[in-house]
């Protein structure tokens, strides 16, 4: 009787603790861009600005893939500016060299900052939920000494 009690109270604190750590964000891509989900619930890209403001790196890798973002849209521009650059050159008949050039350097860059961006996202995202795992109050860990095998709380 006395082990089923203890077995029982041993299955309630664990229960207990593994409701205890916070919701995880996990990252898909959508139709239109990235969608992140905390468990079964969409977030906001305003939501998730204001989430990653709870850790300090994850929130400098957030703030990295903003900028990376925004010069990745600031090339794209000019990317665009070139493509067309190259069609009235190209129907005009005078040289595309230059804006052919421009054209792929101005792709090649802008593509690199999308990855980056994106791979800083990923890095805030991860980082967030590996501080999650750091802050919970206390977690059954397995011990063994003298006595016996068991659980212990860990705080």
């Amino acid at each position: 009787m006395k082990n089923l009690k203890k077995l029982i109270l041993v299955t309630l604190v664990a229960m207990f603790a593994s409701n205890l750590s916070a919701q995880e964000i996990t990252m898909f891509q959508g139709a239109w861009g990235f969608e992140f989900y905390q468990d079964k619930d969409k977030l906001s890209f305003k939501e998730m600005n204001k989430i990653m403001t709870e850790s300090v790196v994850a929130e400098m890798h957030w703030q990295k893939s903003k900028k990376q973002l925004i010069g990745g849209m600031a090339v794209g521009a000019v990317n665009f500016g070139s493509a067309i650059w190259f069609l009235v050159n190209d129907r005009d008949g005078k040289s595309v060299t230059a804006p052919a050039i421009t054209f792929l350097g101005t792709g090649l860059v802008s593509s690199f900052l999308y990855k980056s961006a994106m791979k800083n996202k990923k890095r805030a995202i991860l980082e967030y939920n590996d501080a999650l795992d750091k802050q919970t109050s206390f977690r059954l860990v397995p011990t063994s000494n003298e006595n016996g095998l068991g659980l212990a709380l860990k705080f």
